[in-house]
């Protein structure tokens, strides 16, 4: 069993190679235009960015019992995250939706590279520290689920592409195939919600007070 499981893996992987590498990129691209939109923000906005963070850092160590609305933030993160799987499988289906796919990579990337160059620019190391607790744990899980969701999206729409232009109509397995698999990342994104609720305010909390202590 375990074999089978390891060969089909590695003949995904070969299979989707292309793919992955080009999706990637295109999310590193969204990394490196958010951190570079770091240094266009005006001074202003910037003040406000900061004044927010310096609040948020002082309500996490203000509050030890973390946060208290934890079932309505779960629900909300939960709904995000499914949305975001829910929108790139039904993108599949459409031969134009494959650009949107990829937007939606690229703006992943962006927020991420946005918030890691932010605060590394503002707080050096600490700020590192604090983008590492508050952004690495549920994207561990989220990023290769969206980038997994967005290959078979995109492979998907192009095969769709492919079928029409041969005229066949033979999509029902490929199409239930498809949804499984997406199906799975959803599943993996509602455990990233899990992590993003209970799991990263804890890192977030600690490293908080490290920064208030500057």
């Amino acid at each position: 069993m375990l074999k089978l499981l390891r060969r089909n893996v590695i003949d995904y992987i070969r299979a989707h190679i292309v793919a992955y590498f080009f999706m990637i990129l295109i999310f590193v691209i969204g990394i490196v235009i958010g951190a570079m939109a770091v240094k266009t923000l005006p001074d202003e906005q910037k003040s406000e960015l900061i004044g927010y963070l310096r609040v948020f850092f002082q309500g996490l160590s203000e509050h030890p019992e973390g946060i208290t609305d934890t079932h309505t933030l779960l629900i909300n993160v939960l709904v995000n995250n499914a949305k975001i799987i829910a929108i790139m499988w039904l993108l599949g289906f459409t031969i134009v939706g494959i650009p949107f796919v990829l937007f939606i990579v690229c703006l992943r990337g962006f927020v991420i590279g946005f918030t890691v160059g932010f605060l590394v620019n503002e707080y050096i190391m600490k700020g590192l520290l604090f983008a590492i607790a508050s952004v690495l744990p549920h994207n561990f899980l989220a990023v290769p689920a969206i980038l997994a969701t967005g290959v078979s999206a995109t492979t998907f729409s192009l095969m769709l592409v492919r079928q029409k232009n041969k005229g066949k109509t033979n999509l029902f397995y490929s199409s239930i195939a498809y949804s499984i698999f997406c199906l799975t990342m959803l599943v993996i994104m509602l455990g990233a919600a899990l992590v993003e609720v209970y799991v990263s305010p804890v890192f977030m909390k600690t490293v908080a007070l490290i920064i208030l202590k500057q």
